[in-house]
């Protein structure tokens, strides 16, 4: 049952996003920039993730 769930969510999830870009046209410049971004971030939220671990 709850893989029947995750599915049906994944699928939704796939299709907001396919109608979200659709007709959004990426540069390269663009994207190392979004990369750069990204991963910035889940550095930050893994080191956020870490600090409340070991806060406990």
């Amino acid at each position: 049952m709850a893989t029947t769930i995750r599915t049906a969510l994944s699928a939704a999830r796939a299709r907001r996003i396919a109608r979200h870009l659709r007709g959004v046209n990426f540069c390269d410049t663009c994207a190392q920039v979004s990369d750069s971004a990204a991963r910035a971030t889940e550095s930050r939220q893994d080191a956020r993730l870490t600090a409340f671990t070991y806060a406990r």
